[in-house]
């Protein structure tokens, strides 16, 4: 009788313990991520708040913090690039030395790559390869995207940042020495993607900060010149194959040049230019022998509390619409406006802290 009152005791904890044990928190719902532009916001260096935004343009409706409401976890320090291939998305989150990878359609975690110096940018070469710049490191890393691990290093002497794909080599700029003053910050080199090793290298001007692949199979290379005298902004276009300088166009003394883009045609590039903190956005044709004069969309417009917008980047979706960051004062929410391909306001729509870069998916 007092084992039959025992037991009679122990499931009566047992489900009182189950009864008040609080149900597991439901995964927030996003709205429909499956077709649009998400936008990466950098946020506050050494203050982890990198955010996630996403718009989906036909709707006209936006959602941010989508990696933290997903995952319960903050996405990090400086969020700074994405790629999308065939087994996930990935972000890069250059000050906290990580890369994420998530699932596309839900925002959910899959999996974490660490032990990074400064991770810049990431390029697919295949769904087992790709290459990560890395701003402080002497060359390229080599990780299985599928996997998420590390496979090897392409010794470039140079620290790396952005990249296109050419054939059977990847061009890679060489934008910075700060961390590595012995280094070149005035080059770009072209890496054979089967033997992952260097097989060229060209001298353009100081910073080169966004390179491009055109119609005509040339590369377009933006360099700001540099903070130090003589600076020389200029952009180029060159012949990968060849490796000769095709056309050269100068800006002028005080410029700061940056943010190179195409469209999905390959026929027009844009690019920011002006004074630091005050580029305004120009089109130019590939087939062209000057740079434009004047802007398509002007910084100079203001906002309506009257503060200058302040555009650090710029997006062209396939049917030629413009999306360009406004970053505002650096520490409160940005901004996205969006243009017509002839430099109309369509619409605009809030991101978070230091809105960067841009992705279609």
């Amino acid at each position: 009788m007092k084992r039959q009152l025992f037991n009679i005791f122990i499931l009566g904890l047992l489900l009182t313990f189950v009864s008040c044990k609080p149900d597991p928190e439901p995964t927030p719902q996003v709205s429909n991520i499956a077709k649009g532009l998400f936008v990466l916001n950098e946020g506050t260096f050494t203050y982890a708040n990198s955010s996630l935004t996403f718009y989906d343009p036909e709707a006209d409706t936006v959602e941010n913090n989508l990696f933290y409401r997903v995952n319960n976890a903050p996405l990090g320090d400086v969020a700074n690039s994405m790629m999308l291939d065939e087994t996930g998305m990935y972000i890069v989150v250059n000050n906290s030395k990580y890369i994420y990878k998530v699932d596309p359609k839900t925002m959910k975690y899959k999996s974490k790559l660490d032990g990074f110096t400064s991770p810049r940018h990431i390029m697919s070469i295949n769904k087992n390869k790709a290459y990560v710049s890395d701003q402080e490191s002497t060359g390229l890393w080599i990780i299985n995207p599928e996997t998420m691990q590390k496979t090897g290093f392409v010794e470039l002497g140079n620290t790396t940042e952005r990249m296109v794909r050419v054939g059977d080599e990847v061009v890679v700029t060489n934008w910075s020495n700060f961390y590595q003053p012995e280094t070149s910050n005035s080059t770009i080199q072209f890496v054979n993607i089967y033997s992952d090793s260097l097989v060229a290298e060209m001298e353009v001007t100081p910073e080169p900060n966004s390179i491009v692949l055109d119609k005509n199979n040339n590369i377009w290379v933006l360099c700001s010149g540099g903070y130090m005298p003589p600076c020389e902004p200029a952009l180029f276009c060159i012949n990968p194959s060849s490796r000769e300088i095709v056309k050269r166009f100068d800006f002028a003394d005080g410029d700061y040049p940056s943010s190179l883009t195409i469209d999905d045609a390959k026929e027009n590039i844009y690019f920011l230019n002006g004074g630091f903190g005050t580029l305004s956005l120009y089109k130019m044709s590939v087939d062209e022998d000057a740079l434009p004069t004047q802007a398509l969309v002007n910084s100079q417009q203001t906002t309506d509390n009257g503060q200058s917008r302040v555009f650090t980047n710029v997006i062209i979706s396939k049917d030629g619409d413009i999306y360009l960051t406004d970053v505002k004062n650096y520490v409160q929410n940005g901004e996205v406006l969006r243009y017509t391909s002839e430099g109309e306001f369509v619409t605009s729509f809030p991101a978070g802290i230091v809105p960067g870069a841009m992705m279609f998916n």
